[in-house]
Formats: structure tokens, C-alpha cells, sequence
């Protein structure tokens, strides 16, 4: 009789400055029989040291911390050692750019920790902690190295009879720098709007789309209610309400209204949303692309987008750090173009 072979433990290496923390996410991970704390670590130096020598397959990381802080060892860790890096930390206690900042040097994801030591508070939080860890512990480390990147300032000869009016893009784990890596690669005179949904902490929105403001050659800002969409224009989906756009009569144009209907894979923002709004608005005149996540979000609006004559993009397995919600729209039959990340940009630019 065949046994059946035991799943592999996932080794943790737990880091916060305080002793007591690390004790209780500790207990809270070993709790769950797939997974091991192989060490804990004070501050960001420690954390580099024992990853070189431990080589663990998920790192817990506060990002607060006296002398090296989380985001040295982020850094530090992805440049010479790659390993998949969750952020727990107090939305309160840091400052939401050094956040965004760190998911964009390679960490996989982020939990909040509550704020205060009781420890009922951060148990609150055990069952999506772990869920982390495992989605995290599949990663591999090739998927973690950031390719050095490049900026396209050039301005682009476009097909002025373009059919297209709005190009909708839909992200969750590992999304902020698939998002970065396209926008980086968009010519300046891009003639349509972008509208973003990114599975963010409302707290971050604003730091990831002033961080993204600066990097790239496109104007990108967080998008407001009522707001008019324009060509050229990168609007980031707000994080307290789900977004779609609407179009006002007799002008044609394209406007953000805002709603707090819930969808069941995820909401604030539902990527889900923005894209079936989209395929009842512009039906064909729209491209729409899916990107690295966990989940389904985004799925059932890409093929409502695709069915109403949309093209409509997923990235590949091999660039998704997390290949789930472009799975689930390829399955579903929504997708017309599977990309490998480095491409999705010059396909776009191709498409107009």
C-alpha cells in the first residue's frame, strides 16, 4: 500500500524588535502543522544575516524597527538572497510610502498588525496571517528578482482613429511592481486613460500613486468621484469605495462615480467592478488587463469585458508572483491575450 507523502514544512523566520511579538506570531504560525519557526530576528541586519544562513521559505517582517529597519532588510535580502517576504506591521506606526516601497523591492505582501499588545488583538489577525505564509511559500525566488528598469520618454505615433476610448488594469499580490514595470514602459503621449484597481490598504493608495507619480513619464493620481477621465491620464481606483465609470450625455465622456455594492471575491477596491462597468459602457472600445493576484477577482469582469468585444490581456503564469486571478479569467475563456509582463506594455501601445 502506497503511503502518502507529508506536505513540506514551510520554515518561517519571524522579525520584530520586540521579544514579545515575535513570540506570539510565532505561536500563532506553529499552530498550523505546515508550518516551522526556524529562528526569529531583532532588526533588518539579523533578519539579512540569518536568511543567508538559514535560508528559510518565508520571511515575517515588521518593517519599524531601531537601527536596520525591515525595509534595509528587504532590500538587502532581495539583492543577494531573494525570499518570500510578508510585511507585518501597524498601519499606524509607519509611514504608508515606506510600505509601498517595500512591496516595490520585492516583498510578496502585507498584513496590518492591530495596534496595542493584548494578545486577543493580534490573534484577530492568525487566520490570514497563515494564509499568507502559504500563498508566499510557493513563490519562487526567480519571480522575486526585479529586472533593472528602464523608462520609456518617447513619444509614440498613434492611429488617431483608434477605437479605443479606456485601457482598465485589475492587480492584487505582487501587483504594485507589475503595474510600475508597465507604466515605466508607456510613452508619454499615451492617448487614452488608465484606470487602476490595485488590492491595496486604503492607507497606502495615496503613497503608491504619488511613488508612481514620480517614477513615470504619465501624470498618475487617485481618482476622484465624478472626476472626468483624460487621455494620458493614470487614475488609481480609491480603496474605500469600488469604482466604475459611467458615461455622460451628451458629451461621450468617460467619469468615475464611485459605489459600496459588494462583490462577492473582494471589495474596496473590486477589480470585478470596474471591469463590468466597463464592459457595459464601452463594451468593444475598451482593453482590459489582469494581472498577478490571488483569488478570482477580476475574472468574471475580464470575460464580461472580452464577451462585449473588449480585448482583453492576463499575465502569464512565469512573471505572476501569484497566478490566480489570471488563471481564473483564462479558464473562464476571457482572456484574448496571455503576456509575459516585460510585453504587455509594447503590446498595448501595438493595439492603438
Amino acid at each position: 500500500m502506497m503511503v502518502a507523502e507529508s506536505p513540506k514544512l514551510i520554515r518561517v523566520l519571524v522579525v520584530d524588535d520586540s521579544s514579545f511579538m515575535r513570540l506570539i506570531v510565532s505561536d500563532i504560525l506553529q499552530q498550523d502543522s505546515q508550518i516551522i519557526i526556524v529562528d526569529t530576528a531583532k532588526d533588518g541586519q539579523e533578519a539579512y544575516q540569518k536568511t543567508l544562513m538559514l535560508k528559510p521559505d518565508v520571511i515575517v517582517l515588521d518593517i519599524v524597527m531601531q537601527d536596520y529597519d525591515g525595509l534595509y532588510a528587504v532590500k538587502k535580502i532581495m539583492q543577494e538572497i531573494p525570499t518570500p517576504i510578508i510585511i507585518l506591521s501597524s498601519e499606524g506606526n509607519v509611514h504608508p510610502e515606506v510600505v509601498v516601497e517595500a512591496l516595490n523591492a520585492g516583498a510578496v505582501s502585507f498584513v496590518n498588525k492591530p495596534r496595542g499588545i493584548l494578545q486577543s488583538k493580534i490573534r484577530e489577525i492568525e487566520h490570514l496571517l497563515i494564509e499568507k505564509v502559504k500563498i508566499a511559500a510557493q513563490v519562487p525566488s526567480t519571480k522575486l528578482i526585479h529586472s533593472l528598469k528602464s523608462t520609456n520618454n518617447h513619444p509614440h505615433t498613434f492611429d488617431s482613429r483608434t477605437v479605443y476610448e479606456i485601457v482598465v488594469v485589475g492587480a492584487s499580490t505582487g501587483g504594485t511592481g507589475a503595474v510600475e514595470h508597465i507604466l515605466l514602459n508607456l510613452p508619454n503621449n499615451f492617448p487614452l486613460p488608465i484606470l487602476i484597481a490595485q488590492h491595496i490598504p486604503e492607507k497606502f493608495v495615496h503613497s503608491f500613486a504619488q511613488r508612481l507619480d514620480k517614477l513615470v513619464s504619465l501624470h498618475v493620481k487617485v481618482a476622484n468621484e465624478n472626476e472626468y477621465l483624460e487621455a494620458g491620464i493614470v487614475y488609481i481606483a480609491p480603496c474605500h469605495a469600488n469604482t466604475e465609470i459611467k458615461k455622460n450625455l451628451p458629451t461621450e465622456k468617460l467619469s468615475i462615480t464611485l459605489t459600496h455594492e459588494q462583490f462577492p471575491q473582494h471589495n474596496y477596491p473590486s477589480i470585478d467592478c470596474l471591469m463590468l462597468s466597463t464592459a457595459t459602457v464601452c463594451q468593444h472600445k475598451a482593453i482590459g488587463i489582469l494581472l498577478t493576484g490571488m483569488g478570482k477577482d477580476g475574472a468574471k469582469g475580464l470575460v464580461a469585458m472580452h464577451q462585449a468585444g473588449a480585448f482583453t490581456i492576463a499575465q502569464d503564469e512565469k512573471t505572476s508572483i501569484v497566478f490566480g486571478m489570471p488563471k481564473a479569467a483564462i479558464e473562464e475563456g476571457g482572456v484574448s491575450q496571455v503576456l509575459p509582463l516585460n510585453e504587455i506594455a509594447q503590446f498595448v501601445v501595438g493595439c492603438l
